[in-house]
């Protein structure tokens, strides 16, 4: 049986496995910011896995760490106690946010914490005198993960239609895109005009009935969009004048991926709720995180009889082996600064990215921040219209940098980076040439209107760098 027949046995996410299997990708071994195929070519993982291989491929400390708590503890009974390593990750999480942050529960995703998220909300605001409110405030274009609670506050219809109708309670804002604003304003005015429109949907929905709010403080799906200055705040002010919860969805942005612990730091905004995941194990063992203001875990204690406590869980929440792994990849994290490293590589890929705008037009614009760098096309910059969706500008240039040996995500209109922490300077450069050669081939075939095929040749196999 060929890797060909194998694939057709199992389901990639979100991909249609009959053009997956025409050209499969089948990843077997990794080094640093490399990964390896089947057919021993090698790449430079772009995008961290996703988003969470964030302290590279085969780090030893990571695995030893696992494997040192396999060898001693697997499963701690989740439902009846508790273990060694998940109090300690939890102090050591605690000790890295602001004081009011005084309790943590541990989870095995993201979906898992932004769910969780989203009911203890709800809850709290039933335990605490205010049970009419249960509406969940989002943004069109995010993405909040894929379990029920999470894919209703998720912005994209494509990845809500096939399920509804969703749960009851979930009203959409506007993305708060300052590339895009929805009305022809002022720069500096950006910001102001995109929470009026938050403003009016608190009033239009009645405050009384919103438990929460939740946003990522950079948008990625969205198309990796840094919110204008002051947006963050002004949500907070926000929900503090109509006693709606913030939620925070830091899974990608937390753990020095922007440049900083979490986006909260580099907002100066902190939310009641705030959700982590992906780097916190450095994509070494599920692993995730809900972290409670003291005023939100209050309301959950009490005695038995009062029934406060929260009604859910998972059977891998706070499991000793990931938690473990969460406690090495910290401590790497911290000992070798790679918050700092995210931001001078960062800038350093955003800047050699910007260059490539001279050579080719259709880059319309560089952003993001830290190691999360997102390169939107557009067909005329005047206006930043986007080309038409079967262009599929962004699929074809993906493609083509696969070729020549980098994976990355892409859309039809736009392109995500996020490498590893771990990534040095001579690195950022390697992408830089890869993402210009790549551009030139999809430019060289044609004039950029016709659709891409979906699947991509084979090509001379990259060798493994010495």
């Amino acid at each position: 049986m060929t890797v060909h027949d194998d694939v057709t046995r199992t389901m990639v996410d979100f991909l249609q496995m009959k053009s997956f299997a025409d050209d499969p990708l089948v990843l077997t071994d990794g080094d640093g910011i490399r990964v390896v195929d089947v057919e021993d070519r090698w790449y430079i993982d772009g995008l961290s896995g996703t988003f969470c291989a964030s302290l590279g491929h085969g780090n030893a400390a990571l695995a030893d760490a696992g494997a040192a708590q396999l060898r001693r503890l697997a499963m701690a009974a989740p439902t009846m106690a508790t273990n060694d390593r998940a109090l300690e990750l939890v102090d050591r999480l605690l000790g890295l946010l602001p004081a009011d942050y005084t309790v943590a529960k541990l989870l095995s995703g993201g979906s898992e914490a932004t769910e969780s998220a989203m009911k203890i909300a709800r809850q709290y605001h039933k335990q605490t005198g205010d049970a009419g409110r249960y509406k969940i405030l989002s943004h069109y274009r995010s993405y909040h993960g894929a379990t029920g609670h999470a894919v209703a506050a998720s912005g994209w219809p494509v990845w809500r239609a096939p399920y509804e109708p969703l749960a009851g309670g979930f009203i959409h804002l506007h993305t708060p895109d300052p590339f895009r604003p929805p009305f022809d304003v002022a720069p500096e005015a950006v910001a102001a005009t995109y929470l009026r429109l938050v403003e009016e949907t608190i009033e239009l929905e009645d405050p009384r009935t919103i438990a929460a709010l939740i946003t990522e403080p950079v948008l990625m799906s969205a198309g990796v969009v840094v919110p204008p200055d002051g947006y963050l705040p002004g949500l907070r002010a926000l929900c503090d004048r109509h006693g709606i919860l913030l939620i925070f969805d830091e899974i990608i942005t937390a753990f020095g991926r922007l440049g900083a612990m979490f986006a909260a730091e580099l907002f100066r905004t902190w939310p009641d709720i705030l959700c982590v995941g992906k780097g916190l194990s450095g994509g070494y063992a599920p692993l995730s995180a809900v972290v409670l203001a003291r005023r939100v875990a209050d309301a959950f204690w009490g005695e038995p009889r009062d029934l406060v406590q929260f009604h859910s869980g998972h059977t891998y929440g706070a499991n000793p082996v990931a938690c473990a792994i969460g406690l090495a990849a910290i401590d790497q994290l911290v000992r070798d600064d790679l918050a700092a490293n995210a931001v001078a590589q960062g800038d350093r890929l955003r800047a050699g990215l910007r260059g490539l705008r001279e050579r080719h037009p259709w880059i319309g614009d560089v952003r993001g921040l830290g190691l999360l760098v997102g390169v939107e096309f557009v067909a005329d910059h005047a206006s930043r219209a986007r080309f038409p969706a079967e262009a599929a500008i962004g699929t074809r240039v993906r493609d083509a940098a696969r070729r020549r040996g980098l994976l990355l995500r892409a859309s039809h209109w736009m392109l995500v980076l996020a490498p590893p922490l771990t990534i040095r300077a001579a690195e950022v450069d390697e992408i830089i040439g890869i993402l210009d050669a790549a551009l030139g081939d999809v430019e060289a075939a044609g004039d950029g209107l016709a659709p891409g095929s979906g699947s991509v040749a084979p090509a001379a196999a990259p060798g493994r760098p010495r």
